[in-house]
C-alpha cells in the first residue's frame, strides 16, 4: 500500500544551519489539497548505549532548555554534514564522555517523529567502552555523565526516569545484546 502525495510548492520559513522549517502545498491520493502542511528538517542523530564490560550503561544528565528539566539520557548528537552515522557516534562518545569503545554495533534506524519532522535516529551498541580523556562539550553543553548496571537503565525506563524516546528505545532494543 503505497501511496504517495505530491508536493505542489515548497517555501523554506527558516533556514539555518540547525533548523530548517518549510510550508508545503501538497496533494494527497484522494486529490485534496493542503496549502499549509509544514515540515521540520532536524538534522540525523546517533545516539550510543556504551557499556563496559560489566554490562554497566554509560547515561549522562543534561538540562533541555526547551522543556526547562534536566534529563537522563543516551550520549549521542548530530550528524555534521555528509558525516557517517557511526562516525557521529565515535565522535560524540569521545567528545560529551571521553570514552572510547571496541565494538560497535547498529541497533536500529529509526525516525524521531516523521508526521512532521525529518530526523532519522541512529541507535549503536557501543561495548567494552574505556576512558581516555576528559570531556570535550559544545558551548552550550553541560553534561554530567555515570555509569549504572544494565537492568537498572531498563528500571529508569519503565518508571519514567529516562523519558526521551531515543534513549528508551536504545536501553530497551541493547538488552538481547548486552546480556
Amino acid at each position: 500500500m503505497k501511496k504517495s502525495w505530491k508536493t505542489l510548492s515548497s517555501e523554506y520559513l527558516i533556514n539555518s544551519n540547525w533548523l530548517k522549517v518549510r510550508r508545503d502545498a501538497v496533494r494527497l491520493p484522494s486529490g485534496h489539497e493542503m496549502d499549509d502542511y509544514f515540515v521540520i528538517e532536524n538534522k540525523d542523530v546517533s545516539l550510543i548505549v556504551a557499556v563496559d564490560d560489566e554490562n554497566n550503561v554509560l547515561l549522562k544528565e543534561e538540562y533541555r532548555y526547551p522543556i526547562d528539566e534536566n534529563l537522563i539520557e543516551l550520549p549521542g548528537g548530530t550528524l555534521n554534514k555528509g558525516e557517517d552515522p557511526l562516525e557521529a557516534a565515535k565522535r560524540e562518545l569521545l567528545e560529551e564522555t571521553g570514552y572510547v569503545a571496541a565494538q560497535w554495533e547498529l541497533l536500529a534506524r529509526n525516525y524521531d517523529y516523521p508526521t512532521k519532522g525529518t530526523c532519522c535516529v541512529y541507535l549503536y551498541l557501543a561495548k567494552n567502552i574505556q576512558k581516555v580523556s576528559g570531556q570535550n562539550l559544545d558551548i552550550s553543553e553541560d553534561i554530567a555523565f555515570t555509569m549504572m548496571p544494565y537492568d537498572e537503565a531498563v528500571r529508569m525506563c519503565r518508571t519514567g526516569k529516562i523519558c526521551v524516546n531515543g534513549s528508551v528505545a536504545g536501553i530497551l532494543l541493547a538488552g538481547e545484546h548486552i546480556k
